[in-house]
């Protein structure tokens, strides 16, 4: 329940910041009424409005993404186990991690375009751990001991292929909706054994921490997006990015098996945007 709540609240924040983001960015180049009069453009102007259009863009970002978390139970081995194994069932909590990304794009042919981001982002995540440890006198007799551990390293590099279609194509205000596949690496600190301490007669146990071991793994998966920028001169602008992207990562377990992770999330940026167009063009 606290695990539910506490990544409601991370999603709210999050969703939060980024309809404050966009309303702020979008409103600013948005007609005052749906009154206004519509200004017409010759031919002329048209033409030569679409060869002032930006045929590139880069972008610097930084935001937050809702990271998903693992759980699982697992097995372990200790000198004092003997024949038995001890058992422990880990939950780690996730939520909001810190991300900065790169993004590159360019216009194909009128509203259609291809775009490529690279991100980066970072969690020091924690994990609710119950475990049953075998007793060194007698067999098929576990002892309980509960214990949370934190400051375990999750770190997230993923590559963004997309193909994008602009919405409305303003020279202050562009709003463009994208998509496609995602390549994401994940590296992940995990719980791999519980420490404890005993004393005789050793019918209870202590939690004293836990043994962790980094795995990592990567895969091929998908997102979906849209983008906001409202641009303040010829060149530079602000945008705010919403993504959600998701692959499926299996991770080495520590006794044997596999720990599924689903990367990715709903990610929120925002970035400074830079437009050049082909060599020769002018605005």
């Amino acid at each position: 329940m606290r695990k539910t709540m506490a990544c409601g609240h991370a999603r709210g924040r999050l969703i939060g910041s980024v309809f404050l983001a966009c309303t702020l960015i979008g409103s600013a180049g948005f007609p005052a009424g749906p009154h206004e009069p519509q200004e017409v453009v010759s031919a002329t102007e048209s033409e030569n409005e679409e060869e002032a259009r930006d045929r590139w863009f880069l972008g610097l970002g930084t935001g937050l993404v809702t990271s998903d978390a693992p759980a699982g139970s697992f097995t372990f081995d200790h000198a004092l186990f003997g024949s038995e194994k001890g058992e422990f069932d880990a939950d780690y909590t996730g939520g909001e991690a810190s991300l900065y990304e790169l993004s590159l794009g360019m216009r194909m042919r009128g509203r259609l375009g291809l775009g490529l981001a690279w991100s980066r982002s970072s969690l020091s995540d924690s994990a609710d751990l119950a475990s049953r440890l075998p007793h060194p006198f007698l067999f098929e007799s576990p002892r309980s001991v509960e214990g949370t551990q934190r400051g375990l390293s999750r770190d997230e590099t993923a590559i963004h292929l997309s193909l994008r279609w602009l919405l409305q194509d303003g020279p202050k205000v562009q709003v463009a909706m994208f998509g496609g596949p995602s390549r994401i690496d994940l590296e992940y600190e995990l719980v791999s054994a519980v420490r404890f301490s005993q004393t005789y007669p050793f019918d209870a146990v202590t939690y004293a921490g836990v043994d962790r071991r980094r795995e990592s793994g990567s895969a091929t998966g998908y997102h979906v997006g849209v983008d906001v920028v409202r641009y303040f001169g010829s060149r530079a602008g602000l945008g705010a990015v919403v993504r959600y992207s998701a692959a499926s990562i299996d991770l080495d377990a520590p006794d044997g098996g596999t720990v599924p992770v689903a990367a990715g999330g709903l990610q929120a940026v925002v970035e400074l945007r830079m437009r050049f167009s082909d060599p020769g063009r002018q605005r």
